[in-house]
């Protein structure tokens, strides 16, 4: 079994690697990153005709490899999925859909995120399947950049204020981005934290063991 991960930033590789070496060490992982993305989607503040046509080829590629299913690590980039998902078989998957699904078993979300388009492509997911769910958005916008200057401590300490000024205020915290995965465990809150990695290492291996090759 193969899967094959797109990524639009470095930070995303140990996590997800982990949560996949601990659940199903036996899968082979193809990673496919195109590390300009994030920086054009902070220029442009969204998606433009440019960043779709890169991220396509990214999912040509990896459509191309034979993987048993793609997946995502990058939420800022979750809606282009259902434009691309047409034009292959192969099953592709938002960087965050299992993690939100959890969430969307609670009535007040609350979003973490360090990448200020990440909330629109959450949101959009949220609502579209509980439009009756109420979301609080919390971002501190670059500070993922903190991440590829070594400035982990830094980078961590922004995170969980975040986390702490939002918990008591939802029923569950959600953090956006793959790369603030570890953090869920430096903190203790009153309500849950949901992380993404092994969320959606969980899904891709359901999905796998129902569609084999």
């Amino acid at each position: 079994m193969k899967v094959a991960l797109i990524h639009a930033t470095t930070t995303a590789l140990m996590p997800i690697e982990r949560a996949f070496q601990k659940a199903a060490p036996e899968i082979e992982l193809l990673h496919f990153m195109d590390t300009h993305l994030l920086s054009m989607m902070e220029k442009s503040g969204g998606l433009t005709p440019e960043i779709i046509r890169r991220f396509s080829a990214l999912v040509n590629l990896a459509a191309e490899s034979e993987a048993n299913c793609i997946q995502l690590t990058c939420s800022a980039f979750n809606n282009i999925t259902p434009i691309l998902q047409p034009m292959h078989a192969v099953k592709l998957f938002r960087s965050d859909e299992a993690m939100l699904d959890e969430a969307l078993a609670y009535e007040r979300i609350g979003l973490i995120s360090t990448v200020k388009e990440t909330p629109i492509a959450l949101m959009s997911y949220l609502r579209e399947k509980k439009p009756d769910c109420i979301i609080e958005s919390l971002v501190d916008p670059g500070i993922i950049h903190l991440l590829f200057q070594g400035r982990i401590d830094e980078h961590d300490e922004r995170v969980r204020n975040m986390i702490q000024q939002m918990d008591g205020k939802v029923d569950v915290i959600v953090l956006s981005q793959y790369s603030m995965d570890h953090v869920a465990h430096q903190v203790q809150t009153s309500v849950p934290i949901l992380t993404a990695p092994q969320a959606t290492v969980n899904r891709c291996i359901d999905y796998l063991k129902n569609h084999p090759s």
